[in-house]
């Protein structure tokens, strides 16, 4: 059985196989989940999603920590891992993690990723951009403008992850402060608010070591619409090629919001599974 704090387990499966997915999930978030994709499956293996250390306890925490949380976390009787999933930047994480395993049992599993990105600063910057939006209702158009322009140019004056992820974390704190109390959140709600995204954005810095497109060359691509989302945005910065970032990539008409919650992808997954029986 897994280590409880390491993993959740989304499905139970008839078969001794289990299928890892990897992504940093938080109730209330506007994209699809794993939990959304875990009952459209068709595996008969279990399926079992990845949990951050609790908000708050990952100061420090490194890409490996991440990873060794996780492979330890997979219990002393190491399971036979079929595949790994990578949602977003989870897919940096799911390519080192299914190498990880892949050391352990005979045969290699399928790594399949959703929508992958890299972590690097645009993708902080990004992300905290997005969660900026979110506070419109609590904040300030001038609030969120102002820190999204500290944002931008945090994001612009420093190639350390680390560094930029300690100062975006302090202006969704500082910003957050002023208008989440206006809002009459009490402080044990903005205290856990600020830890969530001071884990989300840890989660997410950590990532930045791997060198992600390298691990990406074995693995199973699948691609939305979106334009700046995945592949399709990677592809954006890298004008006048196609540019064969993975293996093998299966492009679906979904939005990337919608990926893990649509009919079309939970085919797309059941038949690249039935694939490897």
């Amino acid at each position: 059985m897994p280590q409880h704090d390491a993993w959740k387990v989304l499905s139970a499966g008839d078969r001794p196989e289990v299928v890892l997915a990897v992504d940093f999930d938080v109730t209330g978030r506007p994209e699809a989940r794993f939990t959304d994709l875990a009952p459209m499956l068709k595996t008969g293996a279990s399926l079992w999603e990845s949990l951050p250390p609790a908000a708050g306890t990952e100061t420090g925490m490194t890409g490996e920590s991440y990873l060794d949380r996780w492979h330890q976390g997979l219990g002393a009787q190491l399971p036979e891992v079929r595949a790994v999933f990578g949602y977003c930047v989870g897919g940096v994480y799911a390519a080192e993690l299914a190498a990880r395993v892949a050391r352990t049992q005979e045969r290699s599993p399928l790594v399949v990723l959703f929508d992958p990105e890299p972590s690097t600063g645009p993708t902080l910057f990004w992300q905290f951009h997005k969660v900026m939006e979110f506070m419109r209702s609590v904040a300030t158009d001038e609030e969120i403008t102002a820190a999204q322009e500290a944002g931008r140019i945090a994001e612009s004056g420093t190639t350390d992850l680390g560094t930029l992820c300690e100062r975006l974390v302090d202006l969704f704190r500082q910003t957050g402060e002023v208008a989440f109390a206006r809002a009459g959140l009490d402080e044990i709600r903005r205290t856990e608010l600020f830890a969530t995204f001071s884990s989300f954005m840890t989660y997410l810095s950590a990532a930045g070591r791997y060198d992600a497109l390298a691990r990406w060359s074995s693995a199973v691509a699948i691609t939305s619409i979106s334009p700046t989302s995945g592949l399709n945005g990677i592809r954006a910065h890298l004008p006048g090629s196609e540019h064969e970032l993975v293996s093998r990539e299966i492009r679906v008409q979904v939005e990337h919001a919608e990926l893990l919650r649509s009919d079309e992808v939970a085919s797309v997954v059941n038949d690249l599974l039935l694939e490897l029986s």
